[in-house]
């Protein structure tokens, strides 16, 4: 009986040891796939912050000024209340694009908005930065019909080849 009891002893504490080790080894596998989760990166793109939506507004609009103002030859004054009425303008469109309203009714604040802002640039203006203007602008909307032309191509030989 004192053998017996000897080889139940030492099967339970080598069981029990071996039980331990393998927990911790489960432990550190563990973690290390929750590390592994915690340090990959998200799949989903992050929603960009009011801040990055303000930068990167404003960095696009300084884009246009620079090119305004060497077409028109602005002086400082028509650049800061052109750039105003341009950043204002911009913002109001941001706020109508994220309201409720029906597609059409988008469209129609933002053609109204444009609009407004062409009055307003153009009452800054001379006759002179105006016709310069008005050839600015034919100039860019050309730029952008092409580029819609080249886009929709890409796109149709993109849908037309076969799978």
């Amino acid at each position: 009986m004192k053998t017996f009891k000897i080889v139940f002893f030492s099967l339970l504490i080598s069981s029990i040891s071996a039980s331990a080790q393998m927990g911790n080894n489960m432990n550190n596998m563990n973690n290390r796939v929750l590390n592994q989760n915690n340090t990959m990166p998200n799949s989903s793109p992050a929603q960009p912050t009011a801040a990055d939506i303000e930068k990167s507004r404003n960095e696009r609009i300084e884009g246009y000024m620079v090119k305004l103002k060497t077409a028109l030859t602005l002086d400082d004054l028509q650049y800061i209340a052109i750039k105003n009425d341009i950043i204002a303008a911009s913002k109001r469109m941001d706020i109508v694009m994220k309201s409720s309203n029906s597609e059409e009714d988008k469209a129609e604040e933002v053609r109204a908005t444009q609009e407004k802002t062409e009055k307003n640039i153009n009452s800054y203006l001379n006759a002179e930065q105006r016709e310069k203007y008005k050839l600015f602008l034919e100039e860019k909307n050309s730029k952008k019909k092409e580029k819609d032309k080249k886009k929709k191509k890409t796109e149709e030989n993109n849908t037309d080849v076969p799978n």
